[in-house]
């Protein structure tokens, strides 16, 4: 599964109500996930869980000799029956068969599952099998989505998240991703969701001081619906911002993201001070995108090297592509900008870029061929 993005406004939309929200219950500023009081509160344990369910599952002491005995199978039971853990429903409220982890259960009592199943969970934790172990952990124990993913949490808390498949979807709609995961246990379509939350942690990223976890963003995909959604309601909110004209969208999210790592990155990249005039009332610049935020995947989204600290004047011409800059760092005005407008608003042919780098080069490129109003074409 391939090529899995995030709807850059949505998520922009639901961040800012997620900040409100975060904001109102802490009393903090949110600026991060692991000095955020209610976070840790309500988030906190699933790190704490890991740990409790490493110690029970105590890997280093297995032995190949001990698939078949039952250990290796009794320690993982261990670690799921935990008293919080919520990720995986292992208590029988619904009778023993219904419970994710039932066929464990079973395999104690039946030989050559017992040894099937031991040998998988050994290979999976003592050797680099992951895919083909998780796999092999459905055919022997069938579609037990949260059971898996559970499992895989347990080996690595870094690289993979436990998963409500029916709470997920819901987020990664409101989201705007293209993924579902209800009744599609896989290893395919477990990397595919694992990739969703990574790009939410991307996006994150470039919004907050701090470093974001994977496990921070599954957090963030989680409590949309699990608690904000119990206040706001939130498929109707987005739909309704969807609604706006894309020119009102995107003046919201240049908002937000001018507020953002991107624009310390530009800030310092700049030294404080407007790429062409020099202004240094670091109030007044605007973090400008070369290739426009819309168009970029989410790594073009943080790289410095795709902005331009301009002032508010510059900006607006060449967000509009009315200005654009050469490779020798010269402006280029639009003949759709007329002289006297030009001169009005300060923009005459000596000005140029204080400095300019390869990478530069590369976003100034698209800007000129896709954005900048050239002589017989109009902006894209």
């Amino acid at each position: 599964m391939q090529g899995i993005q995030v709807d850059p406004y949505r998520f922009e939309f639901l961040f800012g109500l997620f900040s409100d929200f975060v904001e109102q219950k802490s009393g903090q500023k949110f600026t991060g996930f692991q000095d955020n009081a209610y976070l840790k509160r309500e988030e906190g344990y699933k790190q704490e869980l890991h740990f409790e369910g490493r110690g029970k599952l105590d890997v280093e002491s297995w032995k190949e000799s001990d698939i078949g005995s039952g250990k290796i199978v009794g320690n993982v039971i261990s670690a799921i029956e935990l008293s919080g853990n919520n990720t995986v429903p292992w208590q029988a409220r619904f009778g023993d068969e219904q419970r994710p982890h039932h066929g464990l259960h079973l395999a104690l009592d039946d030989k050559a599952l017992l040894e099937g199943v031991e040998r998988t969970l050994y290979n999976l934790y003592r050797q680099d099998r992951d895919g083909a172990c998780f796999d092999e952990l459905v055919r022997l124990l069938g579609r037990k989505y949260s059971l898996l993913a559970y499992l895989m949490f347990l080996k690595d808390s870094s690289r993979y998240l436990p998963i409500a498949t029916t709470s997920f979807d819901r987020a990664f709609e409101l989201l705007g991703v293209d993924i579902k995961t209800t009744a599609k246990c896989s290893w395919e379509n477990y990397i595919g969701f694992l990739d969703a939350i990574n790009q939410v942690r991307l996006l994150l990223e470039g919004r907050l001081s701090n470093s974001v976890r994977l496990l921070d963003a599954h957090s963030f995909v989680w409590m949309l619906v699990a608690q904000l959604s119990q206040e706001v309601d939130l498929e109707r909110s987005v739909s309704d911002f969807g609604r706006r004209e894309k020119t009102e969208r995107e003046s919201i999210v240049r908002s937000r993201i001018g507020q953002g790592v991107f624009r310390k990155s530009l800030l310092a990249d700049w030294g404080n001070a407007c790429a062409v005039t020099s202004c240094a009332n670091t109030s007044l610049l605007v973090a400008s995108h070369i290739k426009p935020w819309a168009r970029c995947d989410n790594d073009e989204r943080l790289d410095p090297s795709n902005g331009l600290l301009l002032s508010p004047t510059l900006d607006a011409c060449f967000d509009a592509g009315y200005i654009t800059f050469a490779d020798d760092r010269s402006i280029i005005i639009s003949d759709a900008l007329s002289p006297e407008d030009a001169a009005s608003l300060g923009v005459d042919a000596g000005l140029k870029l204080s400095r300019i780098t390869p990478e530069h080069c590369q976003y100034l490129q698209h800007h000129r061929e896709h954005v900048f109003k050239a002589a017989g074409k109009e902006g894209e």
